[in-house]
């Protein structure tokens, strides 16, 4: 009997690059349905940046470059930036099929200010709330500072203010209980030679859901399998452990909006 080769990625960058190239290898299976859920997704946000009356931003952790997309679809002046090479690899072609021409650039946080080679009048992520430490988050904070004009804004997703510490574990209860625990993507998805399954296991822990991504592929009749966790979500940080990171990052106002973003003013 063959044996079949298993990888476990070894941390939350190599899961990303993973995912990333297998999500985007197969997206003919899911893209047209996901444009779809962006799209309203997105609008919020897009009235949110029409009220802050921002011109330029960048969509700092990008991922494939879906949102970064439509926001500049929307008349924004956009760039793109990930921690993961292989989702910077990708974006460029997503934006070009769409008639557009987007500068993607690779960067971890602490790595903002050497690489955006300009400043923004708005920051957009959809990771800091994913931050597993606080010493993460204040670098995180204290680099999105340095890439933004002055009164320039960061916006981000994040637990609502009346949520205290107390609350967090019902609020991964809730996550949890919506959430699938384990599926399977099928039929497997075929092109050139090469056949991959998608399966999601989910685990419940102390910080949130642990999402399982473990693809099965097959190539050239031998089989192999690449596991990818990811905290997806993480749910470990009150508003006011945000407010106090931001401040102390020397942004002058943070407050929560009600388009359901956390917006800090430098």
């Amino acid at each position: 009997m063959a044996k079949v080769r298993v990888y476990v990625c070894p941390n939350e960058l190599e899961s990303w690059n993973t995912l990333w190239r297998w999500m985007w290898f197969t997206r003919d299976s899911w893209e047209s349905k996901y444009w779809k859920e962006e799209r309203i997704a997105v609008k919020p946000l897009l009235s949110l940046l029409r009220k802050l009356k921002v011109k330029s931003v960048l969509d700092c952790s990008c991922g494939l470059g879906y949102k970064t997309v439509l926001v500049a679809k929307a008349g924004y002046e956009v760039e793109g930036s990930d921690g993961s090479p292989v989702a910077i690899r990708f974006a460029p072609l997503l934006a070009e099929e769409n008639g557009l021409k987007i500068r993607f650039f690779t960067s971890l946080y602490n790595e903002l200010s050497e690489r955006c080679k300009r400043k923004y009048d708005c920051v957009l992520s959809d990771n800091i709330d994913e931050i597993s430490t606080r010493e993460g988050m204040k670098i995180a904070a204290k680099n999105v500072h340095a890439v933004l004009n002055e009164g320039g804004k960061l916006i981000f997703s994040g637990i609502q203010p009346k949520l205290t510490r107390k609350d967090l574990k019902r609020e991964i209860e809730k996550v949890w209980k919506k959430r699938k625990h384990f599926s399977i993507e099928e039929p497997p998805y075929e092109k050139g030679g090469i056949r991959v399954t998608r399966v999601e296991v989910n685990e419940k822990t102390s910080e949130g859901i642990l999402e399982n991504n473990i693809f099965l592929i097959e190539e050239k009749g031998k089989f192999r399998v690449e596991i990818a966790p990811i905290m997806n979500p993480r749910i470990k940080w009150t508003y006011r452990d945000y407010y106090k990171v931001l401040k102390e990052a020397g942004f002058k106002k943070v407050y929560y909006a009600r388009e359901g973003f956390i917006v800090a003013i430098k």
